[in-house]
This record gives C-alpha cells, sequence and structure tokens, in this order.
C-alpha cells in the first residue's frame, strides 16, 4: 500500500514538472481563453471552476487558470503510461479534453502518443449511444427536492421510440448528495445556503421512469436533440469525466436544472442558463433549449410525452361516455362480476375503451411488489385477460401531449396593484420569484395547485410604505380526484409562513402567520374544483397563545377557458379566547398575453372589504 502512494505521489510531481516544460506559447494562450475549453474544466463566468474535486485538475491552479490546466495536461498526456495501467494515464481519465484538444494541436509536438483506454471504449461501447434526450419530470408537491420539477439526460441506443429500449437506456442524473434519512425541512434550509456536495451519477432509466411516473405520478416529457455523432462522443467524454467529480449544490440556482444546462452548453453557443439570476427551473432551462439553434437547424429533434399512470387514467377516463363510466363502477365495485362480464351492448371500439380504463386503473391501484396480497394484482391479470378475449382493437392511445414545458409561461412574476378600501387607497408592488398559484398553474404544474417561495407583496401611500404580505413558503397541493373511483380519493394539503396584515384594508396591523390544513377536493365539473379543509394557524404581532386558532376552508377554482380563470375561497377562524373571525376572498385572472395577465381581486373580513385592480407580467 504504501509502495502505491509513493508511485502516484512520483507520478504527481513528475506531471508538476512536465508542467513546466510546456512552454506558454501565443497558441496555447488562445486556445486557453477559447470558451469550449472553460467549459470543459466547468468554469463559473468569474472565472473559478464550479468543480471542488481537486483530482479534476492537473495544475494546483487548474480551478482558476485555464491556461496553466492547459499546459499541465499537455504534459500529462505526453507522460508514459506507469505501472497503474493506461486507465490511470491522463488521456483516459480526461477524455474529452484529450479529444478535443486533438483537434486544436498538432499533438506530436508535444510528444504526445495516443493510447488505447480499454475502460473508456467499454462505456462508450456500453452506452452505444446514437442520440441524446433531455427529460423532464413535472413538479411533484410531496418531495421538497421536486417542487419545480426535474431534468435528466438519457442516452439513447437502438430505436428511440421503443418503450423496451428505452427502459434500458443509460440515464444521467445531477442531483444533492442527501442522506437517506435526513428531514426535509432540513434539507430545504441547508439546501438553500450550500450545505450539499452533488455530482452527475448514471443510473438505468427504467429506475427513474418508475420512480416519476408510477410512483410519484410525474409526467414525463422527452426532448431528443439533433447532436451529431462527433459531439455526442465528446459530450460523452466529458461525462466520464464529470462522474467522479463534486459540486457544491444550492436548492435554487446551483440545481439540477443550472448544470443540466450548463453540460449542453459544451456544444453549443447559446446561453441557456443564467448565472446571475438568483434561481433557475427545469422549465425556464426547457424554454431556452426550444429556440436554441445548433449547426443551423433546431436543437431539439423530437418531444415525446410519456403520462404518469395516473394521466393515463385520467385520459382515458375522460374519453368515456355516461354509460361506459356506469358500466366501469359496476366493475369495480363488483370485480367478481369480471370473468363473466358482458359489454355486448357496446361498440367494439367502446368495449375496449372501458376494458383499457379498467386495466389502467387497477394499474393505477395495484401494488405489485406484494404480489397475491394485494387483491388489485388479480384484477389486474383478470381485466388483461378479458382484453385479449375481445376481438382485436385499438382504442385511443394518443394521450393529450398539449402541456409541453416549454410551451409554458416564464416562471417569475411580478405585479402592480391599485387597491381601495373603506379606509385607504393604496398601491402595492408584488415579486414572485417561481413558480405559480391555481389562477396560472399550467404547462407542468399541479392543477389547482400553488407554490411559492419567497413572494412579497410591498404597500405604498402618499406617506408610508409597508408590508402587505410575505410568503416565505406557500404551497396549496389539491388533488383533484378526477374519477371518483375507489382509490382515487387522495387527501389535499395547504402550508403557508411568512407575514401579513392581519386585517383587509390595514396598513399597519403587521403580524406574523402560519397556518396548514388538511382536506378532500375534487374535480365537479371539468375543469372546475371544489376542496373543503380542516386547519391549525397561527395569527399576531407576538408569539403568545391568544393568535392560535382552528379553521374551516373552503375553496373553488374554475378554468373558465384557456384565457379566463377564478378562485373563491371562504375561511372561518376560531381564535383562542372564543373570538372568531372570517376571510373571504374572490380572484378573477384574464390572460392578457402568454406573459402578461390582468386581475380583480375581492378581500372582506368582518374589519373591512378590499377591491384591486392588478396587472401583471411573467419574466
Amino acid at each position: 500500500m504504501n509502495r502505491f502512494i509513493l508511485l502516484c505521489c512520483l507520478v504527481f510531481f513528475c506531471n508538476l514538472s512536465q508542467a513546466s516544460t510546456v512552454t506558454a506559447t501565443p497558441e496555447l494562450e488562445q486556445i486557453a481563453a477559447l470558451s469550449t475549453w472553460k467549459k470543459l474544466l466547468v468554469y463559473s463566468d468569474n472565472g473559478q471552476s464550479y468543480i471542488m474535486s481537486d483530482h479534476f485538475f492537473l495544475s494546483e491552479i487548474g480551478n482558476t487558470d485555464p491556461l496553466s490546466e492547459l499546459r499541465a495536461s499537455l504534459a500529462a498526456f505526453s507522460a508514459p503510461v506507469n505501472e497503474a495501467g493506461p486507465d490511470n494515464h491522463a488521456q483516459c481519465k480526461f477524455a474529452a479534453r484529450f479529444n478535443w484538444l486533438k483537434r486544436h494541436v498538432n499533438i506530436s509536438d508535444f510528444g504526445i502518443t495516443e493510447i488505447e483506454c480499454p475502460e473508456f471504449s467499454q462505456f462508450l461501447q456500453q452506452q452505444n449511444v446514437n442520440s441524446i434526450s433531455v427529460i423532464f419530470a413535472s413538479g411533484f408537491l410531496g418531495n421538497p427536492a421536486s417542487y419545480y420539477g426535474h431534468l435528466l439526460l438519457k442516452l439513447n441506443t437502438g430505436n428511440v421510440g421503443s418503450q423496451q429500449n428505452m427502459l434500458q437506456d443509460t440515464a444521467i442524473n445531477y442531483g444533492a448528495d442527501v442522506p437517506p434519512d435526513e428531514n426535509m425541512a432540513l434539507y430545504v434550509i441547508k439546501g438553500i445556503v450550500g450545505q450539499y456536495d452533488a455530482s452527475f451519477t448514471q443510473q438505468k432509466y427504467f429506475y427513474h421512469a418508475e420512480n416519476y411516473g408510477e410512483s410519484e405520478l410525474r409526467d414525463l416529457w422527452e426532448y431528443e436533440l439533433a447532436l451529431e455523432p462527433q459531439d455526442i462522443t465528446l459530450l460523452l467524454g466529458h461525462l466520464w469525466e464529470l462522474l467522479d467529480a463534486d459540486y457544491q449544490y444550492y436548492f435554487f440556482n446551483r440545481n439540477c436544472a443550472f448544470h443540466m444546462g450548463e453540460l449542453l452548453q459544451l456544444l453549443i453557443d447559446t446561453n441557456v442558463t443564467s448565472s446571475k439570476r438568483l434561481w433557475i427551473t427545469p422549465q425556464s432551462i426547457m424554454q431556452n433549449l426550444s429556440t436554441t439553434t445548433y449547426k443551423g437547424r433546431s436543437l431539439v429533434k423530437e418531444i415525446r410525452y410519456h403520462p404518469s399512470r395516473q394521466s393515463r387514467l385520467y385520459q382515458r377516463f375522460s374519453l368515456l361516455n355516461r354509460q361506459q363510466k356506469n358500466v366501469l363502477f359496476d366493475l369495480v365495485k363488483q370485480p367478481e362480476l369480471l370473468a363473466n362480464t358482458d359489454l355486448s351492448q357496446f361498440k367494439l371500439t367502446e368495449q375496449h375503451q372501458i376494458i383499457d380504463t379498467l386495466i389502467d386503473y387497477y394499474q393505477f391501484l395495484r401494488k405489485e411488489s406484494v404480489g397475491s396480497a394485494d387483491p388489485n394484482n388479480n384484477y389486474y391479470k383478470q381485466a388483461v385477460l378479458l382484453r385479449y378475449q375481445l376481438p382485436a382493437g385499438q382504442s385511443a392511445n394518443n394521450f393529450n401531449a398539449d402541456s409541453q414545458p416549454h410551451l409554458g409561461r416564464k416562471p417569475s412574476y411580478s405585479a402592480i396593484h391599485l387597491a381601495h378600501s373603506a379606509d385607504e387607497n393604496y398601491g402595492q408592488l408584488q415579486l414572485r420569484p417561481a413558480y405559480y398559484d391555481a389562477l396560472d398553474a399550467a404547462n407542468s404544474h399541479v392543477r389547482f395547485s400553488a407554490l411559492s417561495m419567497g413572494e412579497l407583496i410591498l404597500g405604498f401611500t402618499n406617506t408610508k410604505l409597508f408590508l402587505k404580505d410575505f410568503s416565505l413558503l406557500k404551497i396549496e397541493n389539491i388533488r383533484a380526484n378526477y374519477t371518483g373511483l375507489p382509490g382515487d380519493q387522495n387527501y389535499s394539503w395547504y402550508l403557508d409562513v411568512g407575514a401579513i396584515q392581519s386585517k383587509v384594508g390595514c396598513v399597519d396591523c403587521e403580524a406574523f402567520k402560519a397556518n396548514t390544513g388538511i382536506g378532500y377536493g375534487f374535480e365537479a365539473l371539468s375543469a372546475f374544483n371544489i376542496s373543503g379543509f380542516v386547519g391549525v394557524g397561527y395569527l399576531g404581532d407576538k408569539i403568545d397563545s391568544a393568535g392560535g386558532y382552528l379553521s374551516t376552508r373552503l375553496i373553488s377554482t374554475w378554468y373558465i377557458s384557456g384565457q379566463v380563470s377564478s378562485r373563491f375561497e371562504f375561511e372561518r377562524r376560531f381564535f383562542n379566547g372564543g373570538m372568531s373571525d372570517h376571510l373571504a376572498k374572490l380572484n378573477v385572472r384574464y390572460a392578457v398575453s402568454q406573459d402578461s395577465d390582468f386581475r380583480i381581486t375581492v378581500n372582506k373580513d368582518r374589519h373591512s372589504t378590499e377591491l384591486g385592480l392588478v396587472l401583471g407580467w411573467y419574466w
């Protein structure tokens, strides 16, 4: 062991001495200044690499000096293969750097002889990649790490459209290295202040497809990129280098979205990320990629939609007429009838629709891992058998793919309010860094729900600037329970923490707020959701028991059209000491364009009524 350590040290110092023998010529200075070389070193705009691992650099100052790293790299590439073997040689460990430099310098001028790299060659052969896709997973409100969605790279082999081939492909993931039992609140705090390391990892794609699409019920969107083979090889070589490197993770702006965007920028000239933004979301990266050109054509070659098992069920269910739904409910209530079901009163296509919806329903419910212990596994098999007994045919499998993430609005929101109450007229300025509320939840967002962090509304009069509302974290996870079938009856919940004016129309009643509740919602009509909650909360200007309360809350949200939506909310609060209060809110939104809207608001409690006009824009 000691001899091996001594050998590594000798090789390291040998490489350092060789670096000094590579003269900093004007040609090398020009190469070191090229953007691609800096991208290979993962440099930020401030001239320092995002990589924290020392072994990623061959020069002691390579994380800040691209010329020094270039000289050290050329020296290391010319070193003879030692007893550790070729796979530990710099040419094999830094395959992307070496292959890129071969295009820009005559390697023989630096005494470099190209060697074979067995492990890297095996890596390329195992992947056998013919294209690369970016996978967008829609947001998941059950896990803070996935609130805003997630991005993966998928290394495509064979027939890209084949489901079986797709599941066997390799996926590249970027994420924080979080202990498995970490508290989620602690995760958010530590993630915000950069207390986690992060890294790229590789895993079979079926793991992510199962986790996101089947377990967490998140839709997946695949954006296949039109990359040429030479650039695919360069990107794979760069990934080979990065799989052993550590980053520093920041929840808002040095997250999966940012570093996946940075990775792809190795091959394109367009800046799809912005290091100066305080927050970067996966959806904003997809919007930028969708407008990016690559060698004179669109970077995105094709977009494919992979609905979650819940989306598959909901979309199939929506195609059934009333008679078909009645039969479906009867079969679910009495699954013993499956073996002798007679659907002859329906057309063949309608029979297929009923049974295919039933199959998706049991697929939605069942826990395959427990086998016969879950009766839904048996019902699923019976439904599949019933489908095979029907004459050949196909029900509608073209799932609605209109909500493509890149077609959505921009993630941040600002607005100007004009407000009137019996006591005051005042203006308000609103800033929502991200992400959406119930009225503008659209592409890749959770319908009827809301998610925002750091949302701020400041009020002002001729003489006063005051805090109207501040939500450190606000989540409304409204479950549609669209079918009403047993098992599709999930609880909804909300959480809001921050500060607010405790009375409607007041400008000097600042109070702490914290409230949470659980309830049930259902889609009474198409695009019309009603939800009821019971909750607990606190509202007061000092921490004492007087501000605690129990509450009941009713929310109805209606997406009237593609441009018009409305929301009514009524809450009854029962404070400690016997006092009670109510709060009613009405909000109507009109989408002026994709990136602007106009709203009318009415807020009322026992103290006052406030009317508001709001003009907002997304950015």
